[in-house]
C-alpha cells in the first residue's frame, strides 16, 4: 500500500485544501499504527530508554492529548483554555494502557476529527480562531495544518523508539 498522501484526488480550491489536511491526518494515523505495530512486545510501549525519555505510550498520549486541544481550538464553539491547560498537564504521564487501547483511541479520535474537516466550507476554513490563554488570533486551517505538523514531529518519535527497542 502506497502511504496515504500519494492518493490521487483530482481536487481543487478548498476542496483540496481539506483534502491536504484530511491525507494529513491519514499519513500521522498510518506513521503511528506502523511504529505501535512494529514493536515486538506490549512491554516495549512503556520502554523510557533514558531517565526523562518519555516512552512510546507516553507520546502517543501526547499525540491525542495536544491534537484533542488543537482541535478545540480549532473546531468547538468557546473551547475553554484553562481547561486545555489543565489537561495538558497529564499528556505524559505513563497510564499503562494497551497497544489496542492507544490504537483505538487514536483510530476514534482521528475518524471524529476527519469528519469535522471534511465538513468545513473555504470560509470556515479561513475563519479566525483564538488559542491559548492570550486568545492569539489564528486561521483554522493553520491550527489545524498545525496539529497534523506535530504529530508528524512525534510519530518520527515513535518509529525511531521503536527501532532502538527492537535493537537494545
Amino acid at each position: 500500500m502506497s502511504e496515504p498522501w500519494l492518493t490521487p484526488d483530482g481536487a481543487r480550491g478548498a476542496e483540496a485544501r481539506r483534502a491536504d489536511l484530511l491525507k494529513g491526518l491519514q499519513q500521522v494515523q498510518h506513521w503511528i499504527e506502523e511504529a505501535l505495530h512494529q514493536l515486538p512486545e506490549e512491554a516495549a510501549l512503556w520502554w523510557e530508554p533514558a531517565p526523562g525519555v518519555p516512552s512510546i505510550g507516553a507520546r502517543v498520549q501526547h499525540i491525542l492529548g495536544a491534537s484533542r486541544r488543537l482541535a478545540a481550538y480549532a473546531l468547538d464553539p468557546m473551547p475553554d483554555p484553562e481547561t486545555l491547560a489543565s489537561e495538558a498537564r497529564t499528556d505524559w504521564t505513563p497510564r499503562g494502557s494497551s497497544r489496542a487501547e492507544l490504537l483505538e483511541a487514536l483510530h476514534q479520535q482521528f475518524a471524529a476529527l476527519a469528519e469535522r474537516i471534511a465538513a468545513l466550507s473555504e470560509s470556515e476554513l479561513d475563519a479566525v480562531r483564538f488559542v491559548g490563554r492570550r486568545r492569539l488570533p489564528v486561521r483554522r486551517a493553520t491550527i489545524l495544518h498545525h496539529l497534523i505538523e506535530h504529530a508528524a514531529h512525534h510519530s518520527g518519535q515513535l518509529i525511531l523508539l521503536a527501532r532502538l527497542y527492537a535493537r537494545r
